[in-house]
């Protein structure tokens, strides 16, 4: 088998920060990479109300994280910026399946959802930090988030504000926003999640030729290869769910001049495949835990 990367040069990633030892998406979670070592990390951006960009995953105020999760549905987009930032991202719903999935995760009603120029604030003084910026948007229910050109420009706008560009990956499983991404900042490196079967996830494969999702593009164009239509259109950064990854593909995209980063890989099994197969990155929930394993050998 052929390895590209050693493993002490594989990028580890923290998920939302580090999504199994603190708060999602919250300022504890990002410091906590900087204490431990770990010099990457993954956060999803959107628009609240006015154009403001957050630091949010799901399109709702009530996201699974927060304190009051169970109490209604309100759009982000449609919410004030200083009402989305007073809302408590450390202490999710006691008894939920959230609380379940995370049992380990620190509560701390502390933690508020964060301004994406508080995160920029605080990144510049960590210059040594990768950032990987997924975007949010739904390719079918475009009313969730504002449209990919609007956000788009307001996360380039603060990325050059901060002069952040040159050290960070603009990724979305939407693929319009990665074209809007081509136009309104070329040189920005630009990662293309993708997901080709839901394998037991409740996610809906991204994956599927001349879709929305896709931004009507389809690999038949491109000898029906995932990678190298990616690479067709520009991108510098493939970022498959681990389980679809095959070495073939692997080792297509990196002869490409792609990196390869998967999503999100927590089991130690999964972590040591991964690292074996040769991955240029690694994003995990627990990314003590992924870095402790790279320590523990080195492909060849």
């Amino acid at each position: 088998m052929k390895y590209y990367k050693r493993r002490k040069d594989i990028t580890v990633f923290g998920h939302r920060g580090a999504r199994g030892i603190y708060p999602e998406n919250t300022m504890a979670g990002f410091q906590y990479l900087q204490d431990i070592g770990i010099n990457a990390v993954e956060i999803d951006v959107q628009n609240a109300a006015n154009r403001v960009t957050v630091i949010a995953h799901d399109p709702y105020v009530n996201m699974p994280n927060t304190k009051n999760g169970k109490i209604h549905k309100q759009l982000i987009r449609n919410t004030k910026a200083i009402d989305v930032t007073k809302i408590t991202a450390g202490a999710p719903c006691s008894g939920s399946d959230y609380t379940t999935q995370f049992p380990d995760q620190a509560r701390l009603s502390s933690q508020y959802i964060p301004m994406f120029a508080t995160f920029c604030e605080w990144a510049v003084k960590h210059p040594r930090l990768i950032l990987n910026v997924e975007v949010k948007s739904h390719a079918e229910q475009t009313d969730l988030y504002d449209p990919p050109e609007i956000i788009v420009s307001d996360v380039v706008d603060l990325l050059d504000k901060y002069d952040l560009q040159h050290r960070c990956i603009l990724s979305s499983f939407d693929w319009r926003v990665l074209h809007a991404c081509a136009k309104r900042a070329p040189g920005l490196a630009r990662g293309y999640l993708s997901l080709e079967q839901n394998h037991g996830t409740t996610m809906n494969p991204n994956i599927v030729d001349r879709s929305s999702w896709m931004g009507g593009v389809t690999r038949a164009d491109y000898d029906d290869s995932l990678p190298q239509t990616i690479a067709a259109l520009g991108g510098k950064v493939w970022c498959p769910y681990f389980k679809d990854l095959t070495q073939e593909a692997l080792v297509k995209a990196q002869d490409l001049g792609l990196l390869v980063n998967v999503w999100t890989v927590n089991a130690l099994d999964d972590i040591n495949r991964m690292a074996d197969m040769g991955v240029n990155g690694i994003i995990s929930d627990y990314p003590a835990r992924v870095q402790n394993v790279l320590a523990q050998g080195t492909g060849v």
